[in-house]
């Protein structure tokens, strides 16, 4: 698996990336890094890191231009777009498919959708998807079994997994700070997954994430 990082698309967060280890990111995108793309894919274009995929804004689902200029920003870096907003469920796939995405894309699963849910919805209708162990954890008691059976039936449709620590009522927290299991997690990818793992934390978190995922690896 390719070990990812997460961060703004500025200079100096490129540059911390670098620093903690990263050879690659997933950009997390404001308003403003959508204002010029060019500019913005200039200055990834001009970091020590690359782009493995790009998240959209979290924009209402009816408004296309938030979406389509995170999909020009994916396309001009040559990244995976993330079709994730927390105003758009499942059910929205129909309308943001409209947009007509020209990059590489998956949907993210939501905090709640069961593993029916996503085979319904999205993967039996032939759509990628960014398998989010935490909302997978907040979402399936048989977390595990669940995560397993979804990188084994639908690996050629996941792309790219974000990896974080979770409560079931509570994401993106620190390793260690959540009940994941995260060790037999990080097991169930190596065996299941190769492909890009984005370690969904706090930058400052970051580097230990990666740490901690090589040390179980060995």
């Amino acid at each position: 698996m390719n070990l990812v990082g997460k961060c703004p698309p500025t200079p100096a967060k490129l540059d911390a990336a670098a620093d903690r280890g990263f050879d690659s990111v997933e950009l997390h995108l404001r308003p403003s890094d959508l204002g010029d793309v060019p500019a913005t894919a200039a200055t990834v274009e001009a970091s020590p890191v690359s782009a493995t995929s790009v998240h959209t804004l979290h924009a209402r689902p009816d408004d296309p231009d938030p979406f389509r200029q995170s999909d020009a920003l994916a396309q001009r870096l040559d990244a995976y777009l993330v079709v994730h907003s927390q105003y758009a469920q499942h059910t929205h796939t129909t309308q943001l498919d409209s947009y007509d995405f020209t990059a590489p894309c998956g949907y993210e699963n939501n905090p709640g959708a069961s593993q029916f849910s996503l085979a319904n919805l999205l993967l039996d209708r032939g759509h990628d998807l960014v398998l989010d162990t935490a909302h997978l954890f907040m979402s399936e008691p048989a977390y595990l079994e669940s995560l397993t059976t979804l990188l084994r039936d639908y690996g050629d449709q996941i792309q790219v997994v974000h990896f974080t620590d979770s409560t079931v009522l509570t994401d993106g927290l620190a390793f260690g700070d959540g009940d994941i299991p995260l060790e037999r997690t990080a097991g169930v990818l190596d065996t299941h997954f190769d492909g890009a793992v984005v370690l969904e934390v706090m930058p400052d978190d970051q580097a230990d994430a990666r740490r901690r995922v090589l040390e179980w690896l060995g």
